[in-house]
Order: structure tokens, then C-alpha cells, then sequence
């Protein structure tokens, strides 16, 4: 079950809902498994909590709190929520871009704003370029084996060899198309390998290869004479030694970018996973700024739970279910439990569309 990448801010302004017309509600918490769940009378606000209760932990927002509501909300506020795992890290804030033709020159390619914003964790597995620098990528296997970086992006498909089964001595290829991808170098190999071809038929050939393991861990061969596009992703210390080689040839993740110097540096995403919530991603991208962040990362609390990331601030407040450490309270926490356990990981290190909530206290409301 695949969750929406979301990243909720409980104090700005949505000017996005304004546009809907959204409509202002107070809390309500009536429903069934609500019954199940001994609710503490102090409301706390999310930093004071995390001082005084461990996680996994229910919480719901406190009933003199106002919040802006709209059908395309991406969590409900009205329902208790999961709040799952503490997370302290850097952020970077970035803005969608797209392509398109300048106005005097049609020749000349300008990009402009475009979609929503996004913030992209820091330990993201993807790679950029910047749009400006030279793009001059190896073109030959060859010339990727002789620097034995320690990744690479291969961004065509190429022909070589996966491996189908390993059994003692006997290890067995087939040849295929390998498709674009993150490759990890494990050394050059010459030697006879017994392979399968696309006939089905079971050959014997002398190659001279590049072994890698792909993404998954399986095992690959790069025939050193194919060609195709590669961009050297993580370097090693024998890639240090070449001092001639083309910077055109690097992409790097966003962590390795000068952070005083990323506001307005205009990336294209060449890896990585896209948000999974539709938010016009085109894979170009104008960096902002960069941020130490302290969230949390919960899970809603419904039929189909989503997870979400909620700053930890001073407010707004929410009470705690004095007895949801008791994992067994109602069927519906075990099931958000454990859908939080299975994507979490994931979710940490995706692209999250930014949502914000205004939510307002009101004394003494009705």
C-alpha cells in the first residue's frame, strides 16, 4: 500500500485552500474507535509531548483549535492521528520548473515556475546536474572501468548480461538489455561465461567485462566495448587520481552542492524517485534554501492511512491517548501500526509535496 508524500505545516497560510473556498470547522472526533481511547486532559503541544511521552504514540488536535478544511486535504485533522518516528535533518526547499522557448528567441530554451513546492530529504538516493554546467558524459564502458568509481548512471539502455542463477562454480547470464540505472563497480572480468541467449539457446563466449551489481544487488556485465551515456555518481579514490577527467562527466546529490551559494541554482534531476503525489514534477528544478528540520513522521489514522511529516512546534495542541502505548486498543492502530513500519523508510528518504494548514486557537470556542 503505497502512501502520499506529504509534508504538513500547522502555522501558514494555504493560499492554495483560500483559492477553493475552503470552509473553517471546529474539531469534532465522533467516532468508533474514538470510544476505545482514554484521552488526557491537558492539551500539549507536539515539542512538549515528545519531552514527556515515547513514540509510537495517538494523539488528536485539540478541540479549541480551528482548522482550515477542504476536500483535497491531504490528512484529516478531525481524526486522531499515529505519530510514528522523530526525525532531525537538513531539508532542501525547492521550486518546480518547466522548459519552454523565450519569447524573442525560439531557439533559446528559459525555464519558468511551475507546480508546487517541494522539499527534498537529505538522505534522498537521487543524483542532479546543474543546468548551466557542460554535460560531457563517457560514452564507453571502457572509459567507465578505467575510473572504477564507486557508482555510475547508466541513462540508456545497454546491451550486456545479467546473471540468472549462481550455483558453486556454475553461474549462469543472460544476455539482455541492461535498462538505465544506478551501477555499482565490483571489478573487470575476463573469463568464458556460460549464457543464455535471446533464443533461449545456452552459449559459451570469451568476454571482457565490467561486473556490477545494479540497484536490486543483482549481478551485471557491461561488455567494455558497448557505448552509451554514463555519469560518474560517486567517485573513489581511483577516480581522484584522474585529475584530466571532465567535471561535465559528474552528477551529485544535493547534499554536495556549496549550501550558501544554492539559492536560485536551477538542477535537473537525472535519478531518482518523483513524488508520488502529482504536484506538475518535471524534473528541473530552482533551489531555494536549505534547512535543519525536527518533524515528525505519522500516519492517519482511517481505512486507507497515508503517511505525513508535521514540523514539532510550540503549536498548535494536541491530547495524547493515555493508553495507546497498549498496541492492542482497537484493530485500526495495529492496521496504521504496521502500514507506518513497512513505508517508513521509504517515505523518509521521498520527494514530499508541501502542504500547509492554517489552524488557529480560539478561546473559548463553542
Amino acid at each position: 500500500m503505497a502512501s502520499s508524500n506529504y509534508q504538513v505545516s500547522g502555522a501558514q497560510m494555504n493560499t492554495e485552500l483560500d483559492r477553493e473556498g475552503a470552509l473553517l470547522y471546529k474539531t469534532s472526533f465522533n467516532f468508533l474507535e474514538d470510544e476505545d481511547y482514554l484521552w488526557s486532559e491537558r492539551p500539549q503541544s507536539l515539542s512538549e509531548i515528545l519531552q514527556r511521552e515515547s513514540l509510537p504514540l495517538v494523539v488528536k488536535l485539540c478541540t479549541h483549535n480551528v482548522v482550515k478544511g477542504s476536500a483535497q486535504s491531504p490528512v484529516d485533522l478531525q481524526r486522531p492521528l499515529l505519530l510514528y518516528k522523530e526525525v532531525k535533518g537538513k531539508k532542501l526547499h525547492a521550486k518546480n520548473l518547466r522548459r519552454c522557448s523565450a519569447v524573442r528567441d525560439v531557439n533559446r530554451t528559459v525555464y519558468q515556475l511551475a507546480g508546487s513546492h517541494i522539499t527534498v530529504p537529505e538522505n534522498f538516493q537521487g543524483f542532479f546536474r546543474a543546468v548551466e554546467s557542460r554535460d560531457e558524459p563517457l560514452q564507453v564502458v571502457a572509459d567507465v572501468s578505467r575510473l572504477m568509481p564507486a557508482s555510475f548512471l547508466n541513462t540508456e539502455p545497454t546491451e550486456g548480461y545479467v546473471c540468472i542463477s549462481s550455483l558453486g562454480k556454475e553461474t549462469l547470464y543472460q544476455k539482455t538489455s541492461l535498462p538505465t540505472g544506478l551501477y555499482r563497480p565490483i571489478n573487470i572480468l575476463e573469463d568464458t561465461i556460460n549464457y543464455v541467449n535471446k533464443r533461449k539457446s545456452e552459449k559459451k563466449k570469451l568476454v571482457r567485462c565490467l561486473n556490477c551489481s545494479d540497484e536490486r544487488g543483482k549481478h551485471v556485465l557491461f561488455p567494455l566495448e558497448e557505448r552509451s551515456k554514463f555519469y560518474i555518481a560517486e567517485p573513489s579514490a581511483k577516480f581522484a587520481k584522474h585529475r584530466n577527467v571532465d567535471s561535465g562527466c559528474r552528477i551529485y546529490r544535493w547534499t554536495e552542492f556549496d549550501p550558501t551559494k544554492i539559492k536560485g541554482l536551477q538542477v535537473k534531476m537525472l535519478h531518482g524517485k518523483q513524488p508520488q503525489q502529482e504536484c506538475g514534477f518535471t524534473g528541473f528544478l530552482e533551489l531555494a534554501h536549505v534547512t535543519e528540520d525536527h518533524t515528525l513522521i505519522g500516519a492517519t489514522m482511517s481505512s486507507s492511512p497515508r503517511l505525513f511529516e508535521m514540523a514539532v512546534t510550540t503549536e498548535p495542541f494536541f491530547i495524547t491517548a493515555k493508553n495507546s502505548h497498549d498496541l492492542d486498543t482497537t484493530p485500526l492502530q495495529q492496521k496504521c501500526l504496521k502500514f507506518a513500519k513497512t513505508e517508513c523508510d521509504e517515505y523518509m528518504q521521498a520527494i514530499k509535496v508541501k502542504k500547509d494548514y492554517d489552524i488557529d486557537h480560539v478561546t473559548g470556542a463553542q
